[in-house]
């Protein structure tokens, strides 16, 4: 009985350091992991032991887990640990840990209840980066959208009256009449339900009290291309994992649907399905032919390969060495683009490379602007940058970097 209790001890152990193993491998992806205190070590393995522990008790799949170049680390208030994009001040669309469970458990359980026809996980996913970037706190259209799918109070005032006993689980109103969601899985559940229930008051004309029916206009038109876009590079993050058929009749349905929808509920205009047709056929083309990257598009993500950076000592001073590989400069939070050099004219040489176009050093002249090509003629003038944390530099050969704290260097193959 002894030698039995302690083969069920060790196996136990040895589950628990798989677990952990797991959860260090998948920290270490993080960009700037090795800034996360122990605590917030502690906290990421302790979210990814809850969450995998609900891939065994719900019977969730792997073609639901959401793949880990896809997560993000975060803790309450602390920042995101994940990789951004130069082109966007904000998160790549990494969903933050502490969503991630919450998005798989509720896209299994959408699935059993409705199957073919609960939206996908990478239709939910794209949806809600577009509306909210992962924030179950925003607010927008000046406090009439809230939470994750950016909830409008007209459309909460109509599902109230067309269907009080569904919706008041997910959301309610305040004494000033403001609503409000019960809780962040009700934020992720909700277009999950949303879908199903509300394609079917369509037939019935319940939302003609919003619709709009002024012709499609280019907000509309580009709110749908972002969630198409998105929502096939999620598909293709998740195929690489689980191969799944992704141009089914069913899930371009479901896209254009939830993308109407949430158009109608914004009092937008819908969008005909010809176009989307035709924009989804455009996208399609794009990635087939090159024009957008078949893994981590240009336009909405990093390069896959960015994943695996240099660290650089910041005691020893390190040139870019010349190779076949491009290398650029990852501005880190706290950081500015004057912390990594020590050589102020190799700075604005850097940034004055063809590759950095979109960067600049200047001063100001009042209110006026001035970018600078050289030194000469600024005198005494405090010189800026445009550059922001999150920013990607294109750094050449012979460059010199050297940095009071750690520099961040991602390898481009």
């Amino acid at each position: 009985m002894k030698k039995r209790l302690l083969l069920f001890c060790l196996l136990l152990a040895g589950m628990a350091a798989v677990a952990q193993s797991s959860a260090d491998a998948d920290m270490k992806r993080l960009v700037n992991y090795w800034r996360m205190t122990e605590k917030n070590k502690a906290t990421f393995r302790k979210q990814y032991e809850a969450r995998t522990a609900k891939w065994t008790e719900e019977g969730i799949p792997s073609n639901f887990h959401i793949p880990p170049e896809l997560i993000s680390f975060r803790n309450g208030s602390t920042r995101y640990y994940a990789l951004y994009n130069a082109k966007y001040k904000m998160g790549v669309g990494y969903v933050p840990s502490d969503l991630v469970p919450l998005y798989e458990q509720e896209a299994w359980r959408a699935y059993k209840k409705y199957g073919i026809n609960a939206p996908a996980l990478s239709i939910v996913l794209a949806q809600q980066f577009t509306e909210s970037a992962f924030n179950p706190y925003i607010k927008g259209d000046q406090g009439m959208s809230i939470g994750l799918p950016q909830l409008y109070y007209k459309t909460a005032r109509m599902l109230y009256r067309t269907d009080r006993d569904t919706w008041k689980s997910f959301f309610a109103f305040n004494r000033n009449g403001e609503h409000y969601f019960l809780s962040n899985r009700m934020q992720v559940r909700f277009p999950f339900e949303f879908l199903p229930i509300v394609k079917g008051y369509d037939a019935e004309h319940k939302l003609d009290g919003l619709k709009n029916y002024n012709g499609s206009g280019d907000d509309a038109f580009a709110y749908a291309e972002k969630v198409m876009v998105r929502s096939l590079m999620y598909e293709e993050m998740f195929a690489k994992y689980n191969a799944v058929e992704l141009d089914s009749a069913n899930y371009r349905e479901n896209l254009f649907a939830l993308i109407n929808l949430s158009l109608v509920c914004r009092e937008l205009p819908e969008l005909p399905e010809t176009l989307l047709d035709q924009m989804f056929r455009n996208i399609i083309s794009g990635i087939d032919n090159g024009r957008i990257r078949k893994s981590f598009t240009e336009r909405y993500y990093v390069n896959v390969l960015e994943s695996d950076p240099l660290s650089i000592d910041s005691k020893v001073a390190f040139t870019v060495p010349a190779t076949e590989q491009d290398f650029y400069l990852l501005i880190e939070d706290g950081h500015t683009l004057y912390s990594y050099f020590a050589d102020n004219q190799q700075m604005l040489d850097v940034i004055n490379n063809p590759q950095n176009s979109r960067y600049y050093l200047y001063y100001k002249q009042g209110r006026k602007i001035v970018k600078i090509n050289s030194y000469d003629g600024v005198g005494k003038h405090t010189i800026f940058s445009n550059v922001k944390p999150g920013d990607k530099i294109f750094v050449p050969a012979g460059t010199v970097l050297k940095s009071s704290d750690s520099n961040l260097m991602l390898i481009i193959r």
